[in-house]
């Protein structure tokens, strides 16, 4: 009975060889037709009263399972709002099926390498497929001087392209994206970059320490509160901008797992392991002060991204956020690459 079943399976299987075989010429035209039907997800261009928050990438300058580096997307009013663009961001976009070539704005919290590191394929990508406009790229002072150097760097890209393809060069200007820096006045530590339509963005200072401006924004639609933490410490000079928040997406640091396991570096010989490891838990957010100031500022959501270490395995998981739940008391997320949390 087994071989009867065994035989079967195997013209079967020889059958459908053969089908696919002279078929496949137009096997491979439908296959063709699929990839080139595909389009953006319309969703985060919708002006349906909502605000959307989808992390692109929830990874660090660690080696991880992450998609991508810091890269938060927010969309609100149909519009669509970048807050980083580390490592794989732009791959990670256009797997998460969103029109790069129609974001409205990117915001840079500090110039950490992974915070900004896919900052020109986003750019390139955007003039290559037919964004009519520069994009505009806000973040510290300092901004401009970054896109300089990109423009440097993609100068001979952007030469054998547009000499290629000539509607390129009459759109010379978007392949180098538009700075804008953010300047506070005498004692601010906010200050209000964005207000069309019911959205307004504002930037404000982070303690990231030795990193100056460090930058977290708070964006606010339709009686909605979210804050983008970018990289900071838990210091009280964030409440007023965690304040209230419907969602407070900020960067997280596992530092019980972290100091657990600097003695294990020293004893495997790993002592350049442990000195980063050691010197990087000072200025970023200790999960159990962030947990008691998250309660203490009323955030209703708390979205744990850019994770250190990263949390890879079901079990890492449940050890992440170990103690959190003893001083905060709203719904508590750990992030992963592509979760999407509407409002």
């Amino acid at each position: 009975m087994l071989r009867k079943i065994l035989y079967a399976v195997l013209a079967l299987t020889i059958l459908l060889l053969a089908l696919a075989y002279f078929n496949r010429d137009s096997l491979i035209d439908a296959s063709i037709r699929d990839k080139l039907q595909q389009k953006p997800d319309p969703i985060f261009l919708a002006n349906d009263g909502h605000i959307r928050v989808l992390l692109c990438g929830t990874g660090s300058p660690e080696v991880s399972a992450a998609r991508a580096q810091a890269c938060t997307l927010v969309s609100a009013g149909g519009r669509m709002f970048l807050f980083d663009v580390g490592d794989g961001a732009v791959r990670s976009l256009e797997q998460l099926r969103v029109a790069v070539g129609r974001l409205e704005r990117v915001f840079i919290t500090h110039f950490h390498s992974d915070h900004f590191n896919d900052l020109g394929t986003l750019i390139n990508a955007g003039w290559i497929w037919g964004r009519k406009t520069p994009l505009e790229i806000e973040g510290p002072v300092g901004m401009r001087g970054v896109l300089d150097g990109l423009a440097q760097s993609y100068a001979l890209d952007e030469s054998y392209r547009s000499a290629n393809m000539p509607h390129l060069a009459e759109r010379r200007e978007v392949a180098f994206g538009k700075p804008l820096e953010v300047s506070f006045a005498g004692g601010q530590r906010t200050t209000r970059v964005y207000d069309k339509d019911g959205v307004t963005i504002d930037a404000t200072l982070v303690a990231h320490d030795p990193v100056k401006p460090a930058l977290g924004y708070i964006l606010e639609y339709r009686g909605k509160k979210v804050f983008i933490s970018g990289d900071t410490e838990v210091s009280p000079l964030n409440m007023d901008a965690m304040r209230g928040a419907d969602l407070a997406v900020h960067e997280s640091y596992a530092a019980h797992m972290v100091r657990r396991a600097i003695p294990q570096m020293k004893k495997l010989g790993m002592d350049f392991e442990a000195e980063v490891a050691t010197r990087t838990i000072p200025y970023h957010a200790d999960n159990i002060a962030l947990a008691k100031q998250a309660q203490a500022a009323g955030v209703k959501h708390l979205l744990l991204t850019h994770l250190i270490p990263y949390p890879d395995s079901f079990i890492v998981r449940r050890m992440y956020t170990e103690g959190m739940a003893d001083h905060y008391k709203g719904k508590l997320t750990v992030g992963q690459d592509g979760m999407l949390i509407v409002l």
